[in-house]
């Protein structure tokens, strides 16, 4: 799987200008985790991350190229005891999975990737109240009181996703990456965009819509990215 390879080149560039802290997952205790979401009533937070209308993003890519040798949670800008106020915030991911087989079977690689998205809606880090909207690809958390005051952190959170992660077989290496530093978040933003736009045009090929390149309005994402097109024309041949 080498559709979204390209983002994952652009997000590492991005990120090799700042300084990240990375914290292998084999050394780190996961977080505590919930069954379900936690209410974080406003009175008993001690931080809100990505809220008040400074900028956030959450986007996940998928390869299968090696770009993820460890699993390792690397954080860019303040972790959550040392952030004072609130603050932007992105949490990225990059998956390392074995062959989806969509050579093979399109429509079950394109499910496989579409059950690795879901992963972010079954974390509930305790006293670590997500709030995701999957229009604008915006993340907000809120912290509690008692979560800050038993050292949340970053790396802790983290080591939590990627062992949900790890209970899927296809799952081979996790990165997970939060980001406080409001420039390098703003300039990740563009890539959430196009993460949806891949996964769009996955939707629009495997329901079989138009054939005539020259007519469908997924173009400008099959001229981009490597390997849709081929895509496309093997369904096309079924």
């Amino acid at each position: 799987m080498k559709l979204y390879d390209n983002l994952i080149d652009v997000t590492l560039e991005e990120l090799d200008k700042a300084q990240g802290r990375v914290f292998s997952y084999e050394k780190t205790s996961p977080w505590k985790c919930l069954e379900n979401t936690e209410f974080i009533m406003q009175r008993d937070a001690a931080l809100e991350l990505g809220g008040a209308g400074l900028p956030s993003v959450n986007y996940t890519c998928v390869t299968t190229s090696g770009k993820v040798s460890q699993d390792e949670v690397v954080v860019y800008g303040k972790d959550i005891s040392e952030i004072s106020s609130g603050t932007a915030f992105a949490r990225i991911v990059i998956l390392e999975t074995g062959d989806l087989g969509e050579d093979q079977d399109q429509e079950k690689a394109f499910q496989a990737i579409r059950n690795l998205e879901f992963v972010r809606y079954h974390v509930f880090p305790e006293g670590y109240m997500v709030r995701v909207s999957s229009q604008s690809n915006q993340e907000q958390v809120r912290i509690a009181r008692g979560a800050l005051k038993q050292g949340i952190s970053f790396a802790r959170v983290g080591a939590a996703y990627i062992a949900k992660y790890k209970e899927l077989e296809q799952v081979k290496k996790v990165r997970v990456i939060f980001i406080t530093e409001k420039e390098l978040v703003e300039a990740l933003l563009p890539n959430a965009d196009k993460v949806d736009a891949i996964t769009r045009t996955l939707t629009h090929i495997l329901d079989g819509l138009p054939t005539d390149c020259g007519h469908c309005s997924m173009k400008p994402v099959c001229d981009e990215v490597e390997g849709m097109r081929e895509l496309h024309l093997g369904k096309n041949k079924k």
